[in-house]
């Protein structure tokens, strides 16, 4: 089961973003090209609003004057604004943010961040991990971003806390469907494992050791009362 995924973006080609958008036709795309795209929307509804503006304040002016140009003749303001055409602009898009969450619903399950999951791959193989983060698309998509447990023992038959340890954390989310709840666990478990191991648990003294630092505490002070 490979754990890299690594997506691409379909504007620049780069395969490195803090952040991860898909576009209205579904294409993925990196945090700077989205931005591009929002500002370049933004630019075109102000520049359709300024012709708007333009175009109502000329209405207005010939509304006001109360001519026909063709003709000659006074007409009525309404007959003049039904014979100038308006020249037809586009909307801009909407786009849609991606919320995230540290805890969401899903198939009547509420999923935290901390909770512990099982992944199934192809071959039948259960792979377990913990969730770290929670995000949904404009589409009601849900997604969770997880760190991957290691089992110290091969194929563990039950999920048991002692016999992992934390491994790679991923960047890309993985969709929920494919995920199936195992147990509630506190965030910083495996974290704090990792940066304090536990104590090593000292042998038994071995009685001789301890005979012979005695005789030599007694040799050195004997040594020392006698030069005195």
């Amino acid at each position: 089961m490979s754990l890299d995924h690594s997506p691409q973006c379909s504007a620049c080609k780069i395969s490195n973003s803090l952040m991860w958008r898909r576009g209205t036709n579904g294409e993925v795309l990196c945090n700077s090209c989205h931005l591009k795209r929002v500002n370049s929307s933004i630019r075109t509804q102000r520049q359709s609003s300024k012709e708007s503006k333009k175009l109502i304040a000329r209405i207005k002016a010939g509304t006001r004057k109360g001519w026909n140009g063709k003709s000659g003749e006074r007409s009525r303001g309404r007959r003049t604004l039904q014979k100038i055409k308006r020249k037809p602009y586009k909307s801009p898009e909407g786009f849609a943010t991606v919320i995230a969450a540290d805890r969401i619903y899903f198939k009547g399950i509420l999923y935290q961040a901390g909770d512990v999951v099982s992944i199934e791959d192809i071959e039948g193989d259960l792979y377990y991990a913990q969730l770290r983060g929670f995000l949904q698309d404009q589409y009601a998509q849900k997604t969770a971003v997880i760190t991957w447990l290691i089992p110290m023992v091969p194929k563990p038959s039950h999920f048991d806390p002692a016999l992992f340890l934390p491994g790679p954390e991923e960047d890309t989310p993985r969709p929920m469907e494919c995920m199936e709840f195992v147990c509630r666990a506190p965030t910083e478990l495996f974290k704090a494992r990792r940066e304090h191991p536990p104590f090593v648990v000292p042998r038994q003294p071995d009685l001789n050791d301890l005979a012979t630092a005695a005789e030599q505490l007694l040799q050195n002070e004997q040594s020392s009362t006698t030069s005195i």
